[in-house]
């Protein structure tokens, strides 16, 4: 294991770094490499390894490789980015106000010619019915209604529905995130109430969609990081993304109004929406891990938060898939059996976030039992 290396090419990578402090071995780029599809962030780091000096790079047969797989991400960003297009463009067409949810979107904060480099994921598309002023059940009703005649829904969960369009993943929101604890999570639905305060027009790699405003971006990403971490990790990816975008959001407020300013306005409303303390534990694994600069940061950083955070993001790998508590358990048992042990083995997990955010570690089962009873009578209707 080489975690120093690992950091330091990440470093490279995103640009706050030159060069690693020695030349890794051809054991420990296997290992760099396997770490970074752990984390889903092979591309990215290609980035790094094209900027270190060729004495530290990795052997040629390596190389060529990784210059494979970075064509084939390239290409199958390109396919996603114009399926955004497509989508919202039909969504608009058929009533909806729309918005793209992170994934292809963050393609614009990353530097020129890294952000399609980026391991994609599914498309996510926030909906919402054009004539409705206000949210409500019928409105939802009204969205699965759409999603099941127009793609099919191969799942449903509270906050969005699951289809497969032309052999890609897409997710249509009702809402952009949640929280557990009910106190909260209605202050985010009441933030996220305007679609249309929320959005504007971006190009991406010259594809023309509706995405978040920067300064909404930041809350809501910052708020998916948080819920992911509790429901089941989150992995480099997701950080590398809100690298960029604090990046981008710093720089594009210079000269425009105080950096300062923005800067309290934004940490008023994260504190509002319960998220001070991860916030400071989020910059510091920004700062540790990827080496942000402090001009960049919302807030002071919290060390031991930092750290507890920082352990768990390495520890999960990207969305969790690579946490050694989350492992897939037998159906031997039956279908109702294995879900107890996963909700069992879930809440095991989330008993380590008791002491840092004891509200939504203690509200997510019920939360949770909710959302399914939920999900079922949405399926019965």
């Amino acid at each position: 294991m080489e975690p120093g290396l690992f950091l330091e090419l990440l470093q490279v990578s995103v640009g706050t770094r030159d060069e690693l402090s020695r030349v890794p071995t051809v054991e420990a780029w296997e290992w760099l490499l396997k770490e970074a599809q752990r984390h889903a962030i092979s591309g990215v780091l290609v980035s790094g390894i094209d900027r270190i000096p060729k004495a530290q790079q990795p052997p040629k047969k390596m190389r060529v490789q990784l210059a494979g797989q970075v064509l084939e991400i390239e290409k199958r960003n390109k396919v996603l980015t114009s399926k955004c297009g497509k989508l919202c463009n039909q969504l608009e067409a058929d009533g909806f106000l729309c918005c793209v949810l992170k994934g292809q979107a963050n393609l614009v904060y990353y530097p020129a010619g890294t952000g399609v480099r980026r391991i994609y994921g599914d498309i996510d598309i926030w909906a919402v019915p054009k004539e409705v002023e206000v949210k409500t059940k019928k409105d939802i009703m009204k969205t699965i209604e759409y999603v099941q005649e127009k793609f099919g829904l191969t799942g449903l969960c509270r906050l969005h529905t699951i289809s497969d369009v032309s052999g890609i993943p897409v997710e249509v929101h009702f809402h952009p995130s949640f929280f557990n604890r009910p106190k909260y999570n209605k202050r985010l639905l009441h933030f996220f109430s305007d679609i249309n305060a929320c959005t504007e027009r971006k190009v991406v790699d010259g594809t023309d969609i509706p995405a978040m405003r920067m300064e909404v971006d930041v809350v809501y990403q910052m708020s998916h990081i948080y819920r992911h971490m509790i429901d089941e990790g989150i992995g480099l990816r997701q950080v590398v993304d809100y690298f960029f975008l604090l990046k981008s959001f710093k720089e594009r407020n210079e000269g425009v109004q105080a950096w300062e300013d923005v800067r309290e306005m934004t940490t008023q409303v994260i504190g509002n929406l319960g998220m001070k303390r991860f916030s400071q534990a989020l910059m510091y694994v920004l700062q540790e891990v990827l080496g942000m600069s402090q001009e960049y940061l919302l807030c002071e950083p919290s060390v031991s938060d930092g750290k507890f955070l920082m352990g768990e993001i390495m520890m999960s790998g990207n969305f969790g898939q690579g946490d050694p508590r989350m492992a897939a358990i037998s159906s031997e048992g039956g279908y109702l059996y294995s879900r107890l042990c996963q909700a069992w083995r879930r809440f095991k997990r989330n008993l380590r976030f008791l002491f840092s955010y004891p509200g939504e570690v203690i509200w997510e089962p019920i939360v949770r039992v909710d959302h399914f009873m939920w999900k079922i009578l949405q399926l019965w209707k």
